[in-house]
Parts: structure tokens; C-alpha cells; sequence
């Protein structure tokens, strides 16, 4: 087996669609594939056109796109050990998105006749590509603004659809028996009334409103794998948002909890293990798959492309031993530009923005991003001193106009100036108590400050690196309408919270990508700490070689001495 099929078997390895067959079997796979080079910004197929295969990324990356290639907007990236086009896995299926070579580009084609044939002879790969069109279909119905620049969704997906149906059986059995009850009275009373077709037509619309409602709470939680992370996301509508997230550099340990009905079905959960705590998938089909694909993702997220690390060995030896530079493939990932997208933005409406800033619900200044609590808490706060000087002004003028007099004019306003002061002082408490609390989000740090006016003031702060989890959370319908919540970021046996914070899926974001940068910048200077400590040993054993292994000649003191020195002085 020559070194690039033995490549390209091992790259077949570490797809969840094939890592059940043994290398025979993957050598059959490989037979199949066909090598294709695009050059950056080609089109590799257009939306609208018929699906003919698969692809499989050797390396660059490759753009999706929702609409065609001049007007699509992107809705991921794919990397080397990726695969697009889902709708190849069925013969003649219109392509349903754009993809468009961001680099110069190395894919493998999988025809779809001969997915047909490679179905036949391994039909334990139908549940996996079966659970990967699930999946695309999910994920191009939905946008996910919190998606990071080149953060790419390797999965998703809801509940098992049994769970839907255990939802509506409570409705629907009290749907029948209140229908029954009132289409009875309705339809055998003598004597009908308005009133009665009220109650029936009501009760009617009330179920439905009931079931749609169940069905949409059903649709809005979902369990997501990318390349970077593993999420969790609960919504009730109206009620209730929530977004769970683990780096994928955090979790220890995936595994599968089922119980007996759930092996029959289909269904169970995944317990994702970090150090601190876990990250549940509830009632997902499939669960083995999805370990899986989620042990996949991990390996991937830890092992750098063993074609990066030589080609940076390389380089370095060169530069230190005088050597010229390297012959660059232009198909080589390791040399693509590297330049971070730009990153999507996502926007409340036109009010709550403006009182975000007028508040400075979020400030950024020399990298150090400094969040508040939301202005609503701060209404909270000061709404009862608030409204004691409303009441003050108002009995002023009552006094005024002599409709309320309980003391001369005079003493009155000397009696309400100085309860105003003092509500004043209990005002102003309010107002920099609110403004006393703190959120900091540093290059390498996250602080949170708590400060009573005149009182004590904790703080607390811990390094990104340790982070394990971080989820944020939006209760009841105020924080939906006003989009503020409370994120949770859990750092070793610690647990801090950024309490009512404005837009807190955008902050948890926010924190997750300093994580991410923070940790990249540590793994790029350990590379280059290594890199360079290893051109140290070449350095020395070049020069060895170069002086035939004869150790340089150490230098003499013969013809010297403090009497010498003195005579020459």
C-alpha cells in the first residue's frame, strides 16, 4: 500500500460514517473515490443542480452557502476530514446549497451509484448516512447566529419524535372528553344559546392553540456537534431560553444512559463528561452514532495535521541551517490564508440597542470587555424611590392647590424637601449599587465584581484556560422580550455568574471565543517553543557532522600568566 491510499485509508477512519469497517473494507471505499483540485473561489457545485455524489475534504476548506454562489450567504466552513454534499446520498436529488472552494482545494468524489453499491455490500453505513441527512436537513432549515467564523455544524438534532407523541397524549385525551362534554350539551340542548356555542367553539380553539404550542416547544430544543463544541439548546417558547455549551477540549468522557424501552425504540442519552460537571443530550435517536461522531470530532479537535507539524519542522530546520525555502504546494492547507472571516453580528431591535448603549450594558476598551447588569434590574431598583418622589410632587401639588392640606403651605414644602432628600440619597444608593456590579472579560481572565455603596466589595477572578462549561440562561418573558439573562461559566470546582446581563447568548459567545483564542495562543507557543528546540538539536548536529565528530579545539593559556600580563602592561 502506497503512502497516499494509506492516507486516504486513514482519513477514511476517522469519518463516523466508515469507522465501523476494517481497513479491507475502507480499501474498498477508496477504490471508488476520485481526486478533484479547485482552485479558490471555484464553484464546486450550485444550488438547484442534480446531486451526482459526495465529497470528502483532503484539504482546504470549502464554504456552504444557502442560495447560489454570487448572492448565497455562508452558512458554514468544512476542513480536511469533513464531507458536504448529503444530498449525493440518494441518486438524482436537487443540490439544496451552494459550495464554493475558500482555498485551494483536494476533495474525494464518492459517485452516488457507487454509494448504491457500497450500501449493498456494507449495509451497516445506512444508519450513519441516514443520520447525517437527518441532520443536514435540520441544519439548513435553521440559522445559528451564536456559529463562530469557520465554526462548522457537524450535527444536530431533536428529540426523538416518540417524545412529541407523549407530549400530545395529555392534551388530546382531555380534548376528547372536554369535546365530548360540551359537543353533548351542545348539540342535545333544546334550548341553544350563543352563549353555549361560545363554549364549545372556545374549547375547540383552545386545544389547538394547546397542540401547535406543544409541537413548537417540541422543535425548539436541540442537542449540536461542531468542530469546536457540544451544545444544548432548551426554549419554551415565550417562557424560557436556554443554551448549554462545552469546549470540545473539556469533555473527558462520552457516554450512552438507555433504559429498556429506549433500546427497543431507538432512543437514550448522552452524558458528556468535563471535569466539573455534564452536558446531557436528552432522548436523542441513535445515541451510539452520536458518540461516535462526537469521539470523532474530539480526535480531531486535539491532533494537528500530521502534514502541518512536518511541513513547520521543515521550515524551521531551514531557516536555521541557511537553507532555502521549501517548494509550496498551492494545494497545501497548511499555506491557505488564514485570515479569520468576519464575524456575524446579531442585532435586538432599534430601542433595546439604543438603551444597551445609553447604559453601557457593554463596553469594550483595549480588549477588556466590561458587561452590566441589564437597565430593567435597574428600574427594579430604583422604581419604589421613584415612586415615592412621584407621590411627593403629587401632594405637592394638591397642597398647592388646597385640595390636600394636612400642614400650612410652608412647613409642607419644608417637611417634603427634606423627605426628598432623603429619598434622594436612598435613590442614588440604588442607582450606584447597579452600577457598583461588574462583569469582566479579559485576554486571559474572567472577573466578576460585586460592591455595596459604602460596604464591602467582593471580587473574584479566574484564568480562561480553566474553563469547562459555559451556558447562559433567559427566564420568563420579560428577559425573552428584552433579550437579558444570566450566564453560568463553571471554572474548576467554581461556578461564576454574569447575573441579567443584555443579550447573554451573544456574551456567552463572546467568552467562548477568548477561551478558544486564548488557548490557541498557548498551543502556538508550546509549537514554537518545541519547534525551535528541536532546530537547536539539528543546529548542533549539523555542526558535529560538519567538523567530522572532532570536538572544537578549547582554548589554551599557554604563554600565560599574571607575570606575563604585568610585563605586557
Amino acid at each position: 500500500m502506497d503512502n497516499q491510499l494509506r492516507d486516504l485509508v486513514e482519513l477514511l477512519s476517522t469519518i463516523h460514517l466508515f469507522d465501523s469497517l476494517n481497513e479491507e473494507q475502507l480499501l474498498f471505499i477508496a477504490d471508488r473515490l476520485s481526486t478533484q483540485l479547485f482552485r479558490e473561489n471555484e464553484v464546486v457545485f450550485e444550488a438547484g443542480s442534480q446531486a451526482d455524489g459526495f465529497y470528502i475534504i483532503s484539504s482546504g476548506r470549502v464554504k456552504i452557502l444557502h442560495g447560489n454562489s454570487d448572492k448565497g450567504h455562508e452558512i458554514s466552513t468544512y476542513q480536511r476530514g469533513d464531507f458536504f454534499g448529503e444530498e449525493g446520498f440518494v441518486a438524482n436529488q436537487p443540490r439544496k446549497v451552494t459550495a464554493v472552494a475558500a482555498s485551494n482545494i483536494v476533495l474525494y468524489h464518492l459517485p452516488s451509484d457507487q454509494i448504491d453499491a457500497i450500501i449493498h455490500e456494507f449495509p451497516e453505513i445506512v444508519s450513519p448516512m441516514r443520520l447525517a441527512l437527518d441532520s443536514f436537513g435540520l441544519f439548513i432549515k435553521h440559522k445559528f447566529n451564536w456559529r463562530a467564523p469557520r465554526e462548522s455544524i457537524q450535527f444536530i438534532a431533536r428529540k426523538h419524535v416518540v417524545f412529541l407523541f407523549i407530549k400530545l397524549i395529555l392534551p388530546l385525551l382531555i380534548s376528547m372528553v372536554t369535546l365530548a362534554f360540551s359537543g353533548v350539551i351542545f348539540f342535545t340542548s333544546e334550548n341553544k344559546s350563543t352563549f353555549l356555542d361560545l363554549i364549545f367553539f372556545i374549547n375547540i380553539f383552545l386545544v389547538i392553540v394547546w397542540l401547535i404550542w406543544l409541537i413548537i416547544d417540541w422543535t425548539n430544543d436541540f442537542s449540536i456537534i461542531s468542530n469546536r463544541r457540544a451544545i444544548s439548546l432548551e426554549k419554551v417558547a415565550l417562557f424560557y431560553e436556554k443554551r448549554q455549551e462545552a469546549p470540545l477540549e473539556a469533555i473527558t468522557s462520552v457516554e450512552t444512559k438507555t433504559d429498556q424501552l429506549g433500546r427497543i425504540l431507538g432512543y437514550g442519552n448522552i452524558i458528556i463528561r468535563t471535569f466539573t460537571g455534564n452536558l446531557i443530550f436528552k432522548n436523542l435517536a441513535h445515541p451510539d452514532l452520536v458518540v461516535r461522531l462526537i469521539n470523532e470530532e474530539r480526535s480531531r479537535s486535539k491532533v494537528l495535521s500530521k502534514k502541518s507539524q512536518r511541513n513547520s519542522k521543515e521550515d524551521a530546520i531551514r531557516e536555521r541551517l541557511g537553507y532555502s525555502k521549501r517548494n509550496e504546494d498551492p494545494f497545501d492547507e497548511t499555506i491557505q490564508n488564514m485570515n479569520s472571516d468576519a464575524p456575524s453580528s446579531v442585532k435586538s431591535g432599534f430601542l433595546t440597542e439604543w438603551l444597551s448603549s445609553l447604559f453601557r450594558l457593554r463596553s469594550e476598551e483595549n480588549g477588556v470587555i466590561t458587561y452590566r447588569t441589564h437597565w430593567f434590574i435597574l428600574l427594579r431598583k430604583i422604581g419604589l424611590p421613584s415612586a415615592v418622589f412621584v407621590f411627593l410632587f403629587l401632594s405637592f401639588l394638591l397642597n398647592v392647590a388646597g385640595i390636600f392640606t394636612p400642614l400650612p403651605l410652608g412647613q409642607y414644602i419644608i417637611l417634603i424637601l427634606f423627605i426628598s432628600l432623603g429619598v434622594f440619597f436612598w435613590w442614588l444608593y440604588q442607582y450606584i449599587d447597579w452600577r457598583n456590579d461588574r462583569y469582566i472579560v479579559t485576554h486571559d481572565q474572567v472577573i466578576d465584581i460585586y460592591k455595596k455603596p459604602l460596604g464591602e466589595e467582593q471580587k473574584r477572578s479566574a484564568p480562561l484556560k480553566n474553563i469547562q462549561t459555559v451556558e447562559f440562561e433567559r427566564l420568563g418573558l420579560i428577559g425573552l422580550l428584552l433579550n437579558f439573562g444570566t450566564v453560568y461559566i463553571r471554572i474548576g470546582d467554581t461556578t461564576f455568574t454574569f447575573d441579567y446581563i443584555y443579550n447573554p447568548s451573544a456574551a456567552q459567545s463572546e467568552i467562548f471565543d477568548r477561551y478558544r483564542e486564548f488557548n490557541q495562543k498557548q498551543i502556538e507557543k508550546e509549537q514554537e517553543r518545541q519547534k525551535q528546540e528541536m532546530a537547536d538539536w539539528i543546529e548542533i548536529y549539523h555542526q558535529v557532522v560538519k567538523n567530522g565528530g572532532t570536538p572544537p579545539t578549547p582554548p589554551s593559556f599557554e604563554g600565560f600568566s599574571g607575570y606575563n600580563i604585568e610585563e605586557k602592561n
